[in-house]
């Protein structure tokens, strides 16, 4: 709008990785309107929350920072799965609320923006998701963290009918992102310095499937290795049924991706599959001998949920049994929580909290032991290390070796003869071993 002085913006970004790239998109659409951008929303006009709903923990997280920062008397401008969810309630109840905006309509934020400056409160929010709407542009980027590592998003939305689960509900149906705008996107990121992209997505290797009938992640794999300044690529929310042979000889040919899956399992026994509505794929532990069998050194991870309704203690023991047995380097548990809009909130018999957060410590409990042991048998091996900071005071760095993903797994901490920049890889020695953390000298 001509001859208004652009407010001051900050972003206080909620939840999950692709919330991340969703706030970073909008930066950058108001970094090229004009709009002043603060990395202390305390120096800010106006704070855009960018919010996360996918449990209750979170939808809480979402409400205190927005009850929060709105008695600061700045505008607030709440985005995301929360609003998308809950819009009406947000914009009646919360006078602090300039505007609320949803998943698909993050693209309009500068002109939302222009409207709550020059005075306006308005309800955004499409009615329903626009997963489509949001991968058919190319939008400006403005990355926040992560150093040499950035996300990379392939596609938007969820097909799956989880009964635990509501992103569906508001991040619309699946869509892949058009190859063309994921590779120039990789190539920007690249020419600003970062060296790993991490492929997120709610369902990663479905990529490519629902537009042409065939799985594309291994040839999108493959159009990526050849960006020039990346070293490291990495697939995380990789489901289980779409696991082909043909990606798992992708991540085992191609030098540049790196032999790790994050491949979310959620529970291991065949009632509580059918109960979940997971997707049918082979059982759990042949599928992890299939995936190490073609991928030498593959790294896993997965999440478990622990006290879904109608959980005995019987179909735990069967889920502890195979974080034992399996011994996967990477394994996270969270304790149901009933979700209103799911089906599993109205299914029996229900499991007591304090019971679905003691099975949940003790996955936790055993999986420490397995990690430190998977680690002990690290030392004296030779790996690369992704540095991402280096402490002047002590000149040593932190990073990751391929084993450790970006924010949910560990850290390795270099010895170095020599000062290490950060986005460098370094070969390094390992030399002691922490439950989630390495150790190690650089060569």
């Amino acid at each position: 709008m001509r001859g208004i002085v652009k407010a001051r913006v900050g972003m206080v970004s909620l939840g999950c990785s692709k919330n991340t790239v969703d706030s970073e998109n909008m930066l950058g659409l108001l970094a090229e309107a004009g709009y002043r951008l603060e990395a202390d929303e305390r120096a800010a006009d106006v704070i855009i929350v960018n919010t996360c709903s996918f449990i209750g923990d979170a939808t809480q997280e979402s409400v205190r920072t927005i009850v929060e920062l709105g008695e600061t008397g700045k505008k607030l401008v709440v985005s995301g799965c929360l609003a998308q969810r809950h819009q009406q309630e947000l914009f009646d109840e919360l006078p602090e609320v300039s505007a609320v905006l949803g998943t698909g309509d993050f693209g309009d934020i500068a002109t939302i923006l222009d409207r709550v400056q020059a005075g306006e409160r308005l309800n955004a929010v499409t009615a329903l998701p626009q997963s489509e709407r949001v991968v058919q542009v190319e939008l400006p980027r403005l990355l926040t963290g992560l150093g040499p590592s950035s996300y990379l998003k392939i596609s938007e939305g969820c097909d799956h009918t989880c009964t635990f689960c509501i992103i569906p509900q508001f991040r619309g149906k699946y869509v892949s992102r058009p190859e063309e705008h994921i590779l120039r996107e990789a190539r920007r990121l690249a020419e600003g310095g970062v060296r790993e992209v991490v492929l997120i997505a709610e369902d990663t290797t479905r990529y490519g499937q629902k537009e042409t009938g065939k799985f594309q992640l291994p040839r999108l794999l493959e159009k990526l290795a050849k960006v020039d300044g990346l070293d490291w690529i990495r697939i995380l929310y990789a489901y289980p049924n779409y696991m082909t042979d043909a990606l798992l000889e992708a991540i085992r040919d191609l030098p540049k991706v790196v032999p790790y899956l994050d491949v979310p399992l959620q529970h291991t026994h065949p009632d509580m599959l059918r109960a979940m509505k997971r997707p049918r794929h082979e059982p759990p532990a042949d599928l992890v001998a299939r995936m190490r069998a073609i991928v030498p050194d593959l790294a896993i991870r997965t999440t478990f949920i622990t006290g879904f309704p109608g959980e005995t203690e019987e179909h735990f023991a069967h889920m502890l049994e195979f974080v034992r047995a399996q011994r996967l380097d990477h394994v996270g548990a969270f304790a149901y929580s009933p979700e209103k809009g799911t089906p599993a909130a109205a299914m029996k018999p229900a499991v007591p909290k304090k019971v679905r957060e003691q099975r949940r410590r003790r996955i936790m409990q055993e999986q420490q032991r397995i990690s430190h042991e998977i680690h002990q048998a690290l030392v004296g091996r030779e790996l690369d290390v992704l540095v991402e900071s280096v402490d002047v005071a002590t000149g040593r760095a932190l990073g990751r070796t391929y084993r450790d993903a970006p924010e949910i797994d560990g850290t390795t901490y270099v010895a170095a003869g020599r000062a290490l920049e950060p986005g460098e890889i370094v070969r390094i020695r390992i030399t002691r071993a922490e439950p989630y953390d390495l150790h190690g000298e650089a060569l």
